[in-house]
């Protein structure tokens, strides 16, 4: 079944209106977006890690100061879903491999998930989330529904203009991030080395924990972070992993050979890049398990998205033939 029909089936079946054109979960098919209940309700299809197939909802409170709460309720009732509860939202994700669950089944399980946050979440009751006033018009605030009144709105684009400059006027502190980048990626390496000397043995993982160790010492010193700060991390932790590689080597030639440390390390740098290929070695994969753990730092200190962005529902799709159609 294609997956515009398998959405109005789900539409048919628990009334909730039928948007072609918003695509919230990623898939071009749209969406079922709607009020049941008082509650705000969005179910379509996606993708899990970019690869799996997955059915998605989202259901929306009024806020709550105990989302664990809210989890606990609706456990019992989420079937083969994966569920994650905030303050305001329940997301919900069921992956499949070959053919969508049935409408029908899908269906069933949103009425169990509805009765179980009755228990545990008040209705938004289509009410403004951020003042409370009535509010007879559901929107999408950047992909999410809600209830959101034109006064909040103006506030909420002043708020994040206003936090867009803030940002562009913090100061980047590239020396010092660069001292506390070394220091970590020094630290680091010893912590490696010694480890790995001790244990017998390199565990790639580690090398992540390097990765971010000197990511997040970097961002500790730079403030905002910008291209040069994230290059610079990329760099110290390869640095780091591949020294500590030098000070294990190090260590194991001086316990074989019986000689200082120094003159241990001087053969092994000279020796360097054909111990980190050599096919019994771990080295080049320790290095990039360790790019791995700073590209997660990278990731994370992205700009951030100073935008909200309001888009009406407009007109649901009006019935099973006339999508089918097109």
């Amino acid at each position: 079944m294609k997956n515009k029909e398998w959405l109005c089936q789900v539409s048919k079946l628990t009334g909730l209106p039928y948007y072609e054109e918003h695509r919230i979960f990623g898939d071009k098919s749209g969406a079922v977006i709607g009020i049941s209940d008082g509650y705000i309700v969005a179910l379509g299809l996606g993708k899990v890690d970019g690869k799996n197939a997955a059915v998605k909802m989202l259901l929306r409170y009024a806020k709550t100061q105990d989302p664990e709460h809210i989890k606990q309720a609706l456990d019992p009732a989420k079937g083969k879903f994966k569920l994650v509860a905030d303050e305001t939202t329940a997301s919900l994700v069921r992956t499949y491999h070959f053919s969508k669950p049935d409408a029908s089944t899908i269906a069933d399980e949103l009425r169990n998930l509805l009765t179980a946050l009755k228990t545990s979440a008040s209705a938004v009751n289509g009410k403004c989330e951020e003042c409370g006033k009535a509010e007879p018009q559901m929107i999408l605030l950047n992909d999410l529904p809600t209830y959101y009144c034109s006064s909040c709105q103006v506030q909420l684009s002043q708020k994040l203009d206003a936090a867009a400059i803030a940002y562009e006027n913090l100061e980047t502190n590239l020396p010092l991030g660069l001292l506390y980048g070394t220091g970590a990626a020094l630290l680091g390496s010893i912590a490696w080395g010694g480890a790995a000397y001790l244990l017998h043995r390199i565990f790639l993982w580690g090398a992540i924990g390097i990765g971010l160790l000197v990511g997040k010492a970097v961002v500790k010193g730079t403030g905002k972070v910008t291209w040069t700060a994230r290059i610079m991390i990329g760099l110290l932790t390869a640095a780091s992993v591949a020294f500590g590689d030098s000070i294990f080597y190090a260590l194991t030639v001086m316990k074989e050979s019986q000689i200082a440390f120094t003159p241990a390390l001087k053969v092994v740098l000279m020796n360097f890049w054909k111990l980190e290929t050599d096919s019994e070695s771990s080295g080049i994969a320790s290095i990039f398990f360790g790019l791995i753990g700073a590209g997660i730092t990278v990731y994370g200190t992205r700009k951030p998205a100073f935008k909200a962005r309001f888009v009406a529902l407009g007109t649901p799709a009006a019935t099973l033939s006339s999508v089918a159609a097109k």
